[in-house]
């Protein structure tokens, strides 16, 4: 009992050991990681690998691999396809050089291989661009950004981390290509603002 307060309760300080902050650690875990995954550059592919990655379904088996090696039938229950399905893509990327054999396992008989992908970020020196025909087009999106280089890299970044965020997620639908250029424009003047009368 609380001497000063009678009739409420104080607890008692051997009772009352700090928490360590459990969910701090893992945000900064979390935000470690992503830095880390910020600072890696596009794996620079192949044509012949660049080929393999024209497939939507084959990126998003990229971006399930990326975190923690996995077997087919587990990419698989993770994007709601058939396990076959599955096994097709990644024995192709794997043998594109897209994909490491992680550990193989046997359980009850079965042999089970664990994958991971190289990368989620690609470059290829001969993509050059969809080619859309006019009905198909969507949407077409230009505008200018001052950027110092600093600003430019955190630009990209955020770019790649949103265009990442939905690659990675289990969709439905039609196939659409994202094609987004950056590039630094040379004037020949500025615009100077007019004088006032």
């Amino acid at each position: 009992m609380n001497e000063d307060n009678p009739g409420h309760s104080q607890p008692e300080t051997e009772n009352c050991l700090e928490q360590p902050p459990v969910r701090q650690d893992r945000d900064k875990d979390q935000q470690q990681q992503q830095q880390e995954a910020d600072s890696i550059p596009p794996l620079q592919v192949t044509p012949e690998q660049n080929k393999l990655l024209e497939s939507a379904l084959r990126i998003k088996i990229m971006h399930a691999l990326a975190d923690e090696p996995l077997t087919s039938k587990q990419v698989a229950e993770k994007l709601h396809k058939t396990p076959g399905n599955i096994h097709y893509h990644i024995i192709k990327l794997f043998d594109g050089g897209l994909l490491e054999l992680v550990r193989t396992e046997t359980a009850g008989g079965i042999i089970q291989k664990f994958y991971r992908s190289k990368a989620t970020f690609f470059r290829s020196e001969n993509f050059s661009g969809f080619q859309f025909r006019k009905e198909d087009t969507v949407e077409h999106f230009v505008t200018r950004l001052s950027l110092s280089p600093s600003e430019l890299k955190a630009f990209q970044q955020e770019m790649m981390k949103f265009i990442s965020s939905w690659e990675s997620k289990v969709t439905h639908g039609e196939e659409y290509g994202i094609d987004v250029i950056i590039g630094r424009l040379h004037t020949n003047s500025l615009i100077e603002p007019e004088d006032g009368p």
